[in-house]
């Protein structure tokens, strides 16, 4: 959707025409779902996130500024959903800990249609979730630098040099699984 085309349906829902949201959910709710599963590594979560970034953004449109770009205005209301999501969930893992001395398994949920390493998925998941943050509006949901910014509130320069640690610690920890294996396939051949 464009930008200039998003800002209008914005101005009607103002207005009162409610029914227009549902095109600007139609338009982003991939995006957004996309972007919640990669954050939270599950897709059960990651649709009842992505329900919240819209009623949410619906509930909060008046605080919408005209000028700015809507999609990058809904990354930063998944994004802060995303984190309060991580810590809620951290949270209810360690009472899980505490009461059952056991840490609960994470389910291997995959998302229609998107080919998802495994290792990938746990690499992502090791990282920050600023980091993560980055990383996802960079190279999956193809956002520009001058966007990710925007949203943000950094510089230009910042956020491209914070891309470029977060992509290094990803392949750092894709090439360290891949050590790994390598190291217990040389021990198993000894």
């Amino acid at each position: 959707m464009e930008r200039t085309e998003a800002e209008q349906i914005v101005k009607a829902v103002k207005q009162g025409d409610r029914e227009s949201y549902g095109r600007l959910v139609e338009a982003y709710q991939q995006r957004i779902f996309r972007y919640c599963f990669h954050m939270l590594g599950q897709m059960q979560e990651a649709e009842d996130v992505a329900q919240d970034v819209f009623i949410k953004g619906f509930e909060r449109l008046e605080q919408y500024q005209e000028g700015t770009n809507f999609g990058a205005w809904l990354y930063k209301i998944a994004y802060r959903e995303c984190l309060n999501k991580l810590k809620r969930a951290k949270t209810y893992e360690r009472l899980i800990r505490l009461f059952m001395r056991t840490a609960p398994t994470v389910e291997s949920d995959r998302v229609p249609d998107v080919e998802y390493n495994a290792e990938l998925r746990l690499a992502m998941l090791r990282l920050n979730p600023e980091d993560r943050h980055i990383i996802l509006l960079r190279i999956v949901e193809e956002n520009r630098f001058e966007d990710i910014a925007e949203q943000l509130n950094m510089s230009y320069a910042a956020v491209r040099k914070r891309y470029e640690r977060a992509k290094r610690k990803l392949k750092n920890g894709l090439t360290e699984k891949e050590g790994e294996s390598d190291e217990q396939s040389r021990s198993l051949s000894y």
